[in-house]
């Protein structure tokens, strides 16, 4: 009876040590993809900042940068026209804890045949997903300081595409050859979110980098610590578990 219950004992020991393991594992292995999302957060600040030294291009300047350039980070001052019939509402962005949309337009740059997106901030959603807001776009020259977004330009959505049962201004990602698709008006490869303060139109609040290296390295610390503290139980729950067999 002795040695069965000798063997029970042993083999929870084994089960409780591999249960661990995989734990600590697990947690440090999340401390470090937080560490590596941190340092990749840093080089991106790092390089949008480095581009920015340029200061505020012009549209022109903007593309006679070299074509290898990466142009997110770039600050560009846009004169042109709101092509006011083309524009789109991208669902479930928060601003400030309120539900609401991002106002996506095309405006065409002057002496330009070409067109680009350009986010021009949040707006208020009303209370029911049957109605959508009243957008009142600007006439004439417009004139907007936006900052260059190029490659991955879809956000996290609820859904991957827009669907049948969407109002027609109502879209779920950002996807340019669609854009271009349902407008017939040729596009640059990349997109312009304004920056500056909130007015009648919409309330810019686009943040190139979302969350700091700083949480994300607060975060892997926090998992090295759960890590620890997983070893420090299972090393006094086996202590007590020893000291109470004897």
């Amino acid at each position: 009876m002795q040695v069965v219950l000798r063997h029970k004992q042993k083999l929870s020991s084994i089960i409780t040590i591999c249960m661990v393991v995989v734990v600590v594992l697990v947690c440090v292995r999340l401390g470090f993809w937080q560490l590596e999302r941190g340092e990749k957060k840093q080089q991106q600040l790092t390089a949008i900042a480095q581009i920015q030294t340029h200061g505020v291009m012009s549209w022109s300047q903007l593309l006679n940068l070299p074509k290898q350039w990466n142009k997110t980070g770039v600050l560009v001052e846009l004169k042109g026209t709101l092509l006011s019939e083309h524009y789109w509402l991208l669902d479930n962005q928060v601003y400030n804890g309120q539900v609401g949309y991002d106002l996506l337009a095309l405006l065409k740059p002057n002496n330009d045949m070409r067109a680009v997106l350009v986010n021009l901030g949040w707006v208020r959603a009303p209370l029911s997903r049957d109605i959508l807001p009243t957008i009142v776009m600007p006439k004439g020259e417009f004139t907007v300081k936006a900052q260059i977004k190029e490659n991955n330009l879809s956000s996290f959505t609820l859904e991957d595409k827009t669907s049948s049962g969407d109002l027609p201004k109502r879209i779920q990602s950002i996807d340019l050859s669609f854009i271009q698709s349902h407008t017939n008006s040729p596009l640059v490869n990349f997109m312009a979110y304004r920056q500056g303060e909130g007015d009648e139109i919409a309330i810019p609040h686009y943040e190139a980098v979302v969350m700091s290296p700083q949480k994300h390295n607060a975060y892997a610390v926090q998992w090295f610590l759960i890590a620890f503290a997983c070893v420090v139980v299972a090393i006094f729950a086996s202590k007590k578990r020893n000291k109470n067999e004897k």
